[in-house]
């Protein structure tokens, strides 16, 4: 596997989180967190450096991979590895998901942050300083789909986790042609690397108990 796929969870965080417009999150951010916790995962996944299967995490390789982010994920597993469960490490890079993966992409003159200045407004907001880059990520899933294309690895992890979080229609934005591209969504969904559709099971019961606690 070749190519950029070391910005998986900034393209998780660009569809996600609504960076052109309102610059709200398109999820509850609980659910957000827990799907770029998901997309660093996935990162190291992609990269061979971690390999998930069923509810486990297991570090394969530990050379780094040159970028701050992934490498600091990276460590934290290799560092800790009596921790192999899924969920418990979903848990832990949660708490720090939003912050690392907006950082990574400010850090990269791609994104600016407003901070709250009102008491009852405690989650900042975020706003894309490029705006064809920031709707980049969504675009090209969306063609993707609709017109039933192949999807590279780093397109399948990232559909794959968007389905997870149930973020599938903000993607799929035309209802006529919803239908066709749910039904070619769950084809390709179907012949996933295992690792990434363990991954994505894992991250899509965490997200499911984070809505019933955020309704609760």
């Amino acid at each position: 596997m070749s190519g950029p796929i070391q910005v998986l969870a900034d393209d998780f965080f660009l569809v996600s989180w609504d960076t052109t417009g309102s610059g709200k999150p398109r999820l509850h951010v609980q659910g957000v967190a827990l799907g770029l916790a998901g997309a660093l995962i996935g990162e190291l996944v992609l990269r061979r450096r971690v390999a998930v299967r069923g509810v486990r995490l297991d570090m394969v390789d530990s050379r780094r991979v040159q970028e701050n982010v992934a490498d600091k994920v990276l460590s934290d597993i290799g560092n800790s590895p009596h921790h192999t469960d899924v969920r418990t490490w979903l848990s832990y890079l949660a708490q720090r998901s939003v912050e690392e993966v907006s950082g990574r992409l400010m850090s990269a003159g791609l994104l600016e942050r407003e901070t709250p200045k009102l008491l009852k407004r405690k989650q900042s907001r975020y706003f894309s300083t490029d705006f064809s880059h920031a709707i980049w990520p969504l675009t090209r899933l969306r063609l993707a789909l609709a017109q039933r294309r192949p999807l590279a690895p780093q397109d399948m992890a990232l559909a794959t986790l968007m389905d997870a979080c149930d973020l599938t229609d903000t993607v799929l934005d035309d209802p006529d042609g919803r239908r066709a591209a749910h039904r070619y969504l769950a084809t390709m969904l179907a012949t996933m690397p295992q690792p990434l559709s363990d991954l994505s099971r894992q991250v899509n019961a965490a997200v499911g108990d984070a809505v019933l606690t955020y309704r609760t």
